[in-house]
């Protein structure tokens, strides 16, 4: 199998009623140059049964570049969502997204597109979620799927599913990060006006819909002021100091504006920085733990591998940014070597 090998031809599934905007952020991130980012250049395929002329929603129409076969060598197979989720897939799109899969592509589902995947059965024992007002209809259309009624993302044997609308854009820049690495993903998330990577078991949506620099100011400079200081030796006591709020109020106000909870968002921070760090520099495991503020080479190894799957040195050599910033490398296999 190569769920996590070198992603270069990319599918799509195009159904009557496919939603326009989970297209459009294929399109930005897959089908676009972005070769000053660090990835790409990809070949997109653009199939349907038949290879027909094919409604979208909310309107117009796409012309499939080729028919289903089309699907059966790509290294990634994206599934939009439809207008109507619980509209029929057509048996024959269901035998190619298995046969597809079997193959060894990644599978992903971009919202609604879960009911996609469902219908082929390739959510059966593995973790989804959809948008959070289709939840319960995924739940009987699928089920025997491990639902996830809160998170942004799941990801399983090569099979994702995101939640909805943005969550769809997040999940295609975890595909990017796990591939390309961090540096890549967060350049091209700069490019699409975007936050860095949220992980996939965060919450589909916080209580303040407004980002934090916006609806709660002191946590979007207690945020900033973390990022500086990341090599230092602060926790969360720190950042409700630096907020000036009880330890309560942080960490509820914390919790609604980014959806994580103060302690896990510093680690990532942290462990992001890392991956950085590796990518782009030439300095000792041991140097780069202490950067980053995980303070020794065997907690980075540790850390690491529990968000990743690997230690730093395979880390490195899958993504060491070469001579004119350009990643090639990818997941060649899960090792936990370091």
């Amino acid at each position: 199998m190569r769920y996590f090998s070198a992603m270069r031809t990319i599918g799509v599934l195009l159904l009557p009623g496919s939603r326009m905007f989970d297209l459009a952020v294929i399109a930005e991130v897959w089908a676009q140059d972005r070769t000053d980012s660090g990835i790409g250049p990809f070949t997109v395929r653009v199939c349907a049964p038949g290879r027909r002329r094919t409604r979208v929603s909310p309107f117009g129409e796409v012309v499939a570049t080729q028919g289903l076969s089309g699907l059966d060598d790509c290294d990634l197979v994206l599934a939009p969502g439809r207008d109507d989720p619980l509209a029929e897939v057509p048996a024959a799109a269901q035998t190619a997204l298995r046969r597809a899969h079997r193959a060894g592509a990644t599978v992903a589902g971009l919202c609604s597109g879960a009911f996609t995947l469902g219908a082929a059965g390739l959510l059966d024992g593995r973790p989804a979620t959809t948008h959070w007002r289709d939840l319960d209809a995924l739940a009987t259309a699928a089920p025997a799927a491990d639902l996830r009624r809160d998170v942004l993302y799941t990801e399983k044997d090569g099979v994702l599913t995101s939640a909805g609308v943005v969550g769809g854009l997040d999940l295609c820049l975890h595909l990017v990060r796990r591939d390309h690495g961090a540096d890549v993903a967060a350049r091209l998330a700069r490019r699409l006006v975007m936050p860095p990577v949220r992980e996939g078991g965060q919450r589909q949506y916080a209580e303040a819909p407004l980002p934090a620099s916006a609806s709660r100011p002191s946590i979007a400079s207690t945020m900033d002021w973390a990022m500086t200081r990341l090599a230092d030796e602060i926790g969360v006591p720190d950042l409700v100091e630096h907020a000036g709020m009880s330890p309560r109020t942080f960490h509820r106000e914390f919790a609604a504006a980014t959806g994580s909870t103060p302690g896990r968002w510093l680690l990532v921070q942290r462990v992001q920085h890392a991956q950085r760090l590796l990518e782009t520099t030439d300095l000792p495991v041991a140097r780069v733990a202490e950067r980053a503020g995980l303070g020794s080479a065997a907690n980075l190894r540790r850390r690491l591998r529990a968000e990743v799957g690997v230690g730093p040195d395979s880390y490195r050599r899958t993504f060491r940014m070469p001579p004119g910033g350009v990643t090639v490398g990818a997941w060649a296999s899960t090792s936990t070597s370091s």
